[in-house]
């Protein structure tokens, strides 16, 4: 087994019996959680803004093979 697989126990800085502080008392805690929910809802919104680029541009290509597709039996029409 790697050690990286091995919890790391002996690097805590609490002792045996004692509650790690709670987030809600450490205010580090508190700011490193709401960076964290941030910088998650700035990546939600850029990848919501990237799949409605994505629509928009694939009911363009559509609307273009449509119009293509109508030149095309005109065309054929033609002949």
């Amino acid at each position: 087994m790697t050690p990286a697989l091995y919890p790391v126990r002996w690097r805590c800085s609490v002792t045996r019996g004692a509650a790690p502080p709670s987030p809600a008392q450490d205010p580090d805690a508190q700011a490193a959680v709401a960076a964290q929910h941030a910088a998650f809802d700035e990546r939600q919104a850029e990848h919501a803004e990237l799949l409605r680029e994505l629509d928009a541009l694939e009911t363009l290509m559509l609307a273009q093979l449509k119009n293509e597709d109508e030149i095309m039996k005109k065309w054929i029409a033609l002949i």
